[in-house]
């Protein structure tokens, strides 16, 4: 299925896997951040929400981050962080190597 459902305050969400550009961790929290700019939060943790995500598609680049890997922009080695699409910056903890790996591409 490609919908999931949200239970976001007194509302349920329901969203497309591929509108999901990251997922913040804030506590017990999730913060979904998607292409259209809306933000839901749920109580879930971040463990939660990826055990529910295409592990393809979404890659966990570190702690308190799951990202869509469809929205990178670009990566910077040096500072490591992501640009993703909309131009947030997040910061990735794994090693580049594995990041690269997990997005798929060659060095």
């Amino acid at each position: 299925m490609n919908k999931i459902i949200l239970h976001s305050q007194n509302q349920l969400v329901f969203i497309n896997r591929s509108d999901i550009v990251y997922c913040k961790s804030d506590n017990c929290y999730t913060i979904y951040h998607l292409a259209n700019h809306e933000e839901h939060i749920v109580c879930k943790s971040l463990k939660k929400t990826q055990d529910e995500l295409d592990s393809f598609t979404f890659i966990r680049i570190s702690q308190s981050y799951i990202i869509n890997r469809d929205f990178i922009k670009l990566i910077d080695k040096k500072k490591k962080f992501l640009k993703m699409a909309g131009d947030e910056q997040l910061p990735y903890t794994i090693s580049l190597s594995s990041l690269v790996n997990l997005i798929g591409f060659n060095d």
